[in-house]
């Protein structure tokens, strides 16, 4: 199983070594590089027989391939025209997080999920010329 370092290169104690979990392979890049398989940039990468459990992963913040992040627009619509829209949370996870919408007396709120940063901004701002 691939897991990428998102935070620092690959060095002794940057990864568990589990007793029966052997380090197949490990790779450092010349510095931070954005990585299609996990949807962010990171600093190289260690390859296990088996895969990691999720609290040794996260206590030495490694990803594993397939893990994506996602970020939310949470916008609201009043009733009088007034909007508001921000990036609010993000996520990791193997798949797009779903889209909800919540209606109250005065508004509705929507949260949108984005395969990019970029795509999210640009959505909050396309959103408040609304």
């Amino acid at each position: 199983m691939k897991y990428f370092s998102t935070q620092r290169p690959v060095a002794p104690g940057t990864f568990p070594k589990p007793d029966g979990n052997e380090v197949i392979d490990l790779w450092n890049f010349n510095g931070p590089i954005f990585c299609e398989e996990i949807g962010r940039e990171a600093w190289g990468y260690v390859v296990y027989e088996k895969a990691l459990s999720e609290k040794e992963a996260a206590a030495y913040e490694l990803v594993p391939v397939g893990t994506k992040m996602f970020w939310c627009v949470t916008s609201s619509y009043d009733d009088k025209g007034h909007v508001a829209a921000a990036i609010t949370a993000t996520k990791e996870a193997t798949s797009k997080p779903q889209q909800t919408y919540t209606s109250t007396r005065r508004k509705g709120i929507y949260h949108d999920w984005f395969d990019s940063e970029e795509e999210a901004q640009k959505f909050v701002e396309d959103a408040k010329k609304a």
